[in-house]
């Protein structure tokens, strides 16, 4: 048996000897992985910070006071009035999803009772007082879930004490992982490492400052317009819009239904509000930080989100589409190097 099958036999063993040991520690690897990732979105700014003059060490330290500072000033305003809203939509929310069921009763009233099958309009009354016990349910669970999440905030602080020891020797990292690679293939995965954190460094970092701002935009406009719980309107359209085409969706029908169980003309104005916003989130905003250029054809980004939806929910939407980028450029470069090789080399001439 050559040496390069005995490589491949080694790094396909420590592959899935490394998914069993996940497996067993998930919450010490989530901790390792989460630092991983932190450590990996920081280290272009490190980077830059360096080429201005900064020793590295220095330039990790400034960047981790500024997060304290930042996290430390949001927590103080925001967190305070997130919770107090939240609490005040437990308490309201099975009100306010009785005022939606009798719209939705009036507006099946006024039509031929033949439009609907029987079945189809028992079946959606069911489902309909279904999703309220659940909506009701999952916000108390939150509702109880925050102060845990609160006192149990020092051992989150583990990931970006991990994360600073990461960025501190991430070239050695880079290499040691580039070294388990067999000699004559090293060059070419470097390729394959350096395209893909370009695919991804990109698509995050657009991404997370455009939900930013549309989050913000969003709740500056409910706030504008008299609707309560702008906060988690703002925060819900911010999360959802970093899912490509659903996202909007996604956020929207929950804000526009709490505009509708105040009133329809409160419906009206949320739903102007989020179409204002997305319109110019996706004719200015989003071309500017994303040039959108990922390299998936738009078919292959829906079927990665429906599968993602479907394996993991809403966080598998969330990580469907920079998953499937990286799948894409491996598979791409793994068939370029098995099965056809002339044409790896005629794409390098």
């Amino acid at each position: 048996m050559g040496q390069t099958k005995l490589r491949w036999i080694f790094g396909i063993l420590l592959v899935i000897a490394g998914l069993l040991l996940f497996m067993k520690v998930k919450k010490i690897a989530f901790s390792f992985a989460a630092g991983a990732v932190i450590a990996y979105l920081l280290s272009p700014m490190v980077n830059w910070l360096e080429k201005k003059g900064l020793r590295r060490r220095w330039a990790i330290a400034l960047i981790f006071l500024w997060i304290v500072v930042l996290l430390a000033v949001l927590f103080l305003l925001l967190l305070p009035t997130f919770y107090l809203e939240l609490g005040r939509l437990s308490v309201v929310l099975p009100e306010r999803l009785e005022v939606i069921y009798h719209y939705i009763q009036t507006g099946k009233s006024v039509y031929p009772q033949n439009i609907l099958p029987e079945e189809l309009s028992r079946l959606m009354d069911k489902k309909l007082i279904q999703g309220q016990s659940y909506l009701t349910g999952w916000l108390e669970k939150v509702m109880e879930n925050i102060p845990a999440l609160l006192s149990s905030i020092g051992l989150m602080v583990l990931s970006p004490i991990l994360a600073i020891y990461f960025l501190t020797d991430w070239r050695k990292i880079v290499d040691g992982v580039l070294m388990l690679v067999p000699g004559r293939m090293r060059e070419q995965w470097h390729k394959v490492l350096q395209e893909i954190d370009y695919v991804i460094k990109r698509y995050i970092q657009g991404n997370m400052i455009d939900a930013v701002i549309v989050g913000l935009l969003i709740g500056i406009g409910i706030k504008l317009i008299g609707m309560e719980y702008a906060l988690i309107i703002g925060i819900i359209c911010g999360i959802t819009n970093l899912i490509p085409y659903f996202g909007p969706i996604l956020g929207g029908i929950p804000s526009i239904l709490l505009g509708l169980s105040r009133s329809p003309l409160m419906a009206v104005k949320v739903t102007l509000v989020i179409f204002i916003v997305q319109q110019l989130d996706s004719n200015l905003i989003n071309p500017r930080l994303m040039s959108n250029k990922i390299g998936l054809h738009p078919l292959w980004v829906v079927f990665a989100l429906l599968a993602g939806g479907e394996i993991g929910g809403l966080l598998g939407m969330l990580f469907a589409v920079p998953l499937a980028a990286v799948l894409r450029i491996i598979i791409r470069n793994v068939y370029y190097y098995l099965i056809a090789p002339r044409d790896l080399k005629s794409t390098k001439n």
